[in-house]
């Protein structure tokens, strides 16, 4: 579990921190320290990066907000590793199954990251660098100060002006800037939400009227449509059935068990694994079958087949607004998250 003093999981707002171009840099980058493996790399320290600019990437593989930052991660590394970027990505795992070394190699080809990764799953890297979010990112001079930090989606534009002026401070031939178009947030869209009971008590995510009642397998009654609806989309669900009520999840006990969900988004996505080989969920929109054109590409069919521990893209809809999800899931589907685009 996660040191109480983490309180967030994926940042959807972007903070900047850290000094401009020019300006008194900061505190000396702490190294790598506690690594559990390394991935596309053999083990690294500052030391021997000495000289270049370092972008230190905090994240984790199921975290949305991370991975929809990867494309922009990965065009960056492309246009200026060869002037001298040196770019880690250090994966430090929000739920337990995220330290499973076969599921962060298999995120790592799934989302084509050419660079090195560095397993952080005792959070010891991330603890030296006092970090609390993910995704986190930190640019690190030539001479290994932190120069700029960023937390959260967005802020490519100030990401880039800060590395080019850092990478012309090592004398590196510039190629011409990436243009990046603007991300919009949306302030009125569901916040992430938590399934179970360690941080989902602390959020009031769950909406029965049972609660939660932590190692202990309870059967919620179900409730109508309306009860769904006039809980509004501001971050809570509804089970029916027999549930298992997990730290990090919640696990049907039983086939046919239900999770309703009233969102307002354009994207959902859930966070969810299998007690035995495979788990599947039914999907429904507002109590009906969901057209093809709005599945995820996860949900083919409006059946999601959980057959690992990840991330899975449940609706992609036309645009944000207001319905209800109903979930229809398999013994041993379990529920870690829900989060939204």
């Amino acid at each position: 579990m996660l040191a109480g003093a983490i309180t967030i999981a994926a940042v959807s707002l972007t903070s900047l921190q850290g000094s401009l171009p020019g300006q008194k840099r900061g505190r000396a980058a702490p190294d790598f320290v506690g690594i559990n493996a390394w991935v596309n790399s053999p083990p690294l320290t500052l030391t021997q990066l000495r000289g270049k600019v370092v972008w230190i990437d905090f994240w984790t593989y199921s975290c949305i907000n991370c991975i929809r930052t990867l494309p922009d991660v990965r065009q960056f590394y492309a246009r200026y590793h060869q002037a001298g970027l040196e770019i880690v990505g250090v994966h430090s795992p929000e739920f337990s199954f995220e330290k499973n070394l076969s599921n962060i190699k298999a995120a790592v080809k799934r989302y084509r990251l050419p660079y090195p990764i560095a397993v952080d799953n005792e959070m010891s890297t991330w603890t030296a660098y006092l970090n609390n979010s993910w995704p986190h990112v930190y640019l690190i001079d030539r001479n290994g100060k932190i120069a700029f930090d960023l937390s959260g989606e967005g802020g490519d534009e100030d990401l880039q002006t800060h590395l080019r002026a850092l990478l012309a401070e090592t004398g590196a031939h510039l190629p011409p800037p990436i243009n990046f178009s603007e991300t919009s947030f949306n302030p009125h869209q569901t916040p992430e939400i938590y399934a179970g009971f360690d941080r989902g008590g602390l959020q009031s995510s769950l909406a029965n009227t049972e609660g939660y009642v932590p190692g202990q397998i309870v059967d919620y009654r179900a409730v109508d449509a309306r009860t769904v609806t006039d809980a509004g989309p501001n971050g809570s669900f509804f089970l029916a059935g027999k549930w298992f009520n997990g730290g990090e999840f919640m696990r049907a006990e039983q086939d046919g068990a239900r999770v309703e969900l009233p969102f307002f988004a354009r994207n959902v996505f859930i966070v969810a694994a299998p007690a035995s080989p495979k788990a599947t969920a039914s999907v429904l929109l507002d109590g009906k079958p969901v057209p093809a054109s709005l599945l995820g590409e996860d949900a083919t069919g409006g059946t999601i087949v959980v057959s690992r521990d990840d991330l899975f893209r449940v609706l992609h809809l036309p645009t944000a607004s207001v319905h209800r999800l109903t979930l229809t899931v398999s013994k041993g589907f379990s529920l870690y998250t829900f989060t939204f685009g």
